[in-house]
């Protein structure tokens, strides 16, 4: 099968389980005031107003509430599991599913928690009786060979487990966890050459994520074979150059002592059900697919709950989903000493302050730097939030104490020395960022953003027109629909003199970016430059509407009260 096709089929059993589980009459009865269940009613709207508020917690609360008026309802028990399930609420999320499923056997997540719940307890032959019963259509199709391998290994079929994780071995999307499932399968059945054979494969292949590293090198330190899997870290090292939060992993996947532990059936079905969660981010990291996505992955977790990987993923795409509250909870459960720690307490510090909890985000970041004394992400993060709030020299002093983390105070990415530019320039250090932007091109010489700012930022100054403008013209060719680029090469012509030119620009910048102020302004500039004066007052009338800062208020009222100056 085609990876196309595999991407095709598993978007047909997203969307037909997704059918599946919104399928209710459950909004219309409790939405009608005539019905008398008006505490229904609004502990229902409770739910999905806490649901769209980016409360997953409460939303399942709710849910769980609203059962006490009607038990029977259909959609409020399919929303009372998935949700329970989705914040590792599983042993809540069971009873609910079982009822749910008595109600509708089509259903495709209410089974897998079921036989999960099973599987956990040891009691297989009840989980193989649920596992067996799902459709290879819906959504736990494109699972169902791990599964299943997983359920036959359980009651020591090896035949039968080998026969159903067979179907992945060919295919593109799933060849990798196919060497993984089988290498599990043959070390829990005490075959360790044939699992040798199968790590062997993926030891060889090329641009590992951090999740198959993971498997592959704990394999080979179980079977010893831990110069094997140094040899796989150091190749990644030279592959990628891993910053600093990749290196913890790294450093701990070449402990002859991660991942000691012998595989069991309750590990190998964890490691299947994790593999699921990522297959699934990555067909589609947003939406429904990511939903299902978090609970296979805390499925993982109800078996392995030392599996810190998988905290970590639930934990980003809870963020990715705005769930920030949900996704700290997840990893704050990362322990110290771990090597997912300082990446989950970023992600806990950046998830503080897109809630408004700035001094809280930055004294996390604060309290890592001083446990971390050589690692620099945490004051990156620091001068990027002190960046976003305009306090631009704090900003500074924290990207200038990051530098001293790198050796000789020289980072290799790009990015950091445009984001500590930006800092610098708005500081009003212009000759030191005007340096990083010089030195941010040299690493990523066609990086539209750098090339955007340094141009702009020329041209405000009257200084290296020319070149500025070249800058962003090559700007325009790698980003030709961002509306701040567009307005950028505007502005170019405009200084330039050439102001019909520059309407033409400055307009299709307000198309693609209609709300900024300075776009808006720049566009009224050209309008009055043209003698289109009652357009030029009212696009400054417009970007006076847009909440400008103090000085451009100021100007912009000026050119409403006077015009704009000649010169």
């Amino acid at each position: 099968m085609s990876l196309e096709k595999i991407h095709i089929f598993v978007a047909h059993v997203l969307i037909t389980a997704f059918v599946f589980l919104i399928s209710s009459p459950a909004p219309a009865d409790i939405s009608n005031p005539k019905t008398g269940f008006s505490g229904l009613a609004g502990t229902y709207l409770s739910a999905r107003h806490a649901e769209a508020g980016s409360s997953l917690t409460r939303a399942a609360n709710y849910f769980v509430k609203a059962l006490q008026h009607d038990p029977e309802n259909s959609g409020l028990l399919r929303q009372a599991y998935f949700l329970n399930a989705q914040i590792g609420r599983i042993d809540v999320a069971i009873p609910y599913a079982r009822k749910s499923y008595e109600n509708s056997s089509r259903l495709a997540i209410a089974p897998l928690i079921i036989a999960i719940g099973h599987y956990r307890d040891g009691d297989y032959e009840k989980a193989k009786t649920y596992i067996e019963r799902m459709s290879v259509r819906s959504l736990n199709g494109f699972a169902l060979p791990m599964l299943k391998a997983w359920i036959f290994a359980a009651v020591n079929d090896r035949t039968s487990a080998l026969a159903a994780i067979a179907p992945y071995q060919d295919q593109e999307l799933t060849h990798t966890t196919y060497n993984i499932v089988a290498g599990l399968l043959m070390e829990f059945f005490g075959d360790k050459v044939q699992a040798a054979e199968h790590y062997g494969r993926l030891a060889e292949q090329r641009n590992h994520s951090i999740a198959e590293l993971r498997a592959v090198s704990a394999a080979l330190h179980r079977l010893g074979r831990t110069e094997n899997a140094r040899e796989l870290i150091e190749r990644y090292r030279k592959s990628v150059s891993p910053d600093a939060l990749s290196v913890n992993y790294l450093n701990s996947f070449a402990d002859p002592t991660y991942g000691s532990q012998a595989v069991t059936a309750q590990l190998g079905m964890a490691e299947a059900l994790f593999s699921a969660s990522q297959l699934l981010l990555l067909n589609n990291n947003r939406g429904f697919s990511a939903q299902v996505s978090i609970v296979y992955a805390h499925l993982a977790l109800y078996l392995n709950k030392n599996f810190q990987l998988a905290r970590r993923v639930i934990g980003a795409t809870l963020a990715a989903r705005s769930f920030y509250k949900e996704s700290n909870i997840v990893l704050n459960e990362i322990a110290h000493g771990t090597p997912g720690h300082i990446f989950a307490q970023l992600l806990i510090a950046e998830n503080l302050e897109r809630v408004d909890r700035t001094e809280e985000a930055l004294k996390v970041l604060r309290d890592i730097a001083q446990q971390e004394l050589t690692i620099p992400e945490p004051l990156i993060s620091i001068g990027d939030i002190l960046r976003r709030n305009d306090r631009f020299r704090e900003a500074v002093a924290a990207y200038d104490e990051a530098f001293d983390r790198y050796p000789n105070r020289e980072p290799s990415e790009w990015a950091v020395y445009y984001t500590r530019g930006i800092a610098l320039e708005r500081a009003k250090y212009w000759r030191r960022a005007e340096k990083d932007f010089k030195k941010a091109l040299e690493l990523k010489p066609d990086e539209a953003i750098v090339l955007n700012y340094l141009g702009y930022s020329w041209l405000a100054r009257g200084e290296n027109l020319t070149k500025a403008r070249e800058m962003i013209e090559l700007a325009v060719t790698k980003r030709p629909e961002d509306g701040f680029i567009i307005d950028s090469l505007g502005w170019a012509m405009y200084v330039m003199k050439e102001y019909p030119e520059a309407v033409t620009f400055l307009e299709r910048a307000t198309d693609l970016q209609p709300s900024d102020p300075t776009i808006n302004e720049h566009l009224g500039d050209a309008y009055w430059k043209v003698g289109r004066k009652t357009e030029a007052h009212f696009q400054w009338r417009r970007a006076l509407s847009m909440e400008p800062d103090q000085a451009q208020r100021a100007s912009i009222r000026e050119k409403l009260d006077q015009g704009l100056v000649q010169n």
